[in-house]
């Protein structure tokens, strides 16, 4: 396939010498891999935006239960960028030439859907504790929060709270994935497959 020949000489050309344009072909690249690369580059935008406001809200919000969610949110964002950042790494360092094609798109395949399906389950534990994080900073609003939380009637409305919005949480950051990276992984599981067939 004309494909394979042009890895296979792209290969023999990077040790001979640099490719020369090698920066713009990667940025106007419509390859699904590099589509990945920016989708992780954007998920990342996001979480340092969100830890950013987390921090902010910790540092502004004068109650210690407050600054204490804010602190744990700001901790679970930390995380989701170490996971994101590492599998961006691992995507750009499995473009190695001296792989066949096959095994590089393979590994970027795995790489992805190994850290997806992570992030999915990691999940279930975050979205209860955002759900508490968001309803002591809106009770915090008004009043002193921790007594509030005192409260009967209080508490099962966080509980509600957390029981309701979980899945929601969940299952929105499902259809978030396969919008963001959905496409893509399908493209390049065609690729690999169509590969394997010859």
């Amino acid at each position: 396939m004309d494909l394979k020949e042009t890895w296979k000489k792209l290969a023999l050309e990077k040790l001979q010498k640099p490719v020369t344009g090698a920066v713009e072909i990667r940025k106007t690249s419509r390859h699904p891999v590099q589509k990945l690369i920016l989708a992780f580059q954007v998920a990342l935008g996001f979480v340092i935006c969100f830890g950013a406001i987390f921090l902010y809200l910790m540092i502004v919000m004068p109650q210690p239960i407050v600054k204490f969610f804010m602190l744990l949110m700001i901790v679970a964002y930390v995380f989701y960028f170490i996971v994101n950042y590492r599998v961006l790494r691992k995507i750009r360092n499995s473009n190695r030439m001296d792989l066949s094609l096959l095994s590089t798109l393979k590994q970027v395949y795995d790489n992805v859907q190994s850290s997806l399906a992570f992030q999915r389950k990691s999940s279930l534990l975050i979205y209860p504790l955002a759900a508490a994080a968001g309803f002591i900073l809106g009770l915090s609003t008004h009043n002193e929060a921790t007594v509030l939380l005192q409260k009967r009637e209080i508490l099962i409305s966080l509980l509600v709270a957390m029981i309701v919005l979980t899945p929601l949480s969940y299952y929105l950051a499902v259809w978030m994935e396969r919008v963001s990276y959905g496409k893509y992984l399908k493209q390049l599981h065609e690729l690999i497959v169509q590969f394997e067939q010859e």
